[in-house]
């Protein structure tokens, strides 16, 4: 399972999870194959992620429009609630040294 951004997504794939409007009214269940009408009809509706199966699409790097020190960055904003939690102190640990390295490896 794979969420990409909607430019993304092709005729052919299929949906892991459903695809619904803003009111919850499901307008494309899980397991429909995407066809070209319906990317459009997802475009239109302002649909900008689908899930689907599998991983067919190398999204490294351009699902997020970001770069890994702008990443890094954000980090102690995204967790700004959980100082005081130790589990996710240590989540964060590990991700900003994710990021040093992807940082590091990008540099040299």
């Amino acid at each position: 399972m794979q969420k990409i951004p909607l430019n993304l997504a092709k005729a052919g794939y299929v949906l892991a999870k459903p695809v619904a409007r803003a009111d919850g009214m499901v307008v494309a269940p899980q397991g429909a194959e995407l066809t070209d009408s319906l990317l459009d009809k997802f475009d239109m509706m302002g649909v900008e992620h689908v899930v689907v199966e599998g991983e067919p699409v190398q999204t490294e790097g351009v699902a997020s429009g970001t770069n890994y020190d702008e990443r890094l960055k954000r980090l102690d904003h995204l967790f700004r609630h959980h100082a005081q939690d130790p589990w996710m102190n240590q989540v964060k640990s590990l991700v900003t040294h994710y990021f040093k390295l992807k940082i590091a490896s990008k540099a040299g």
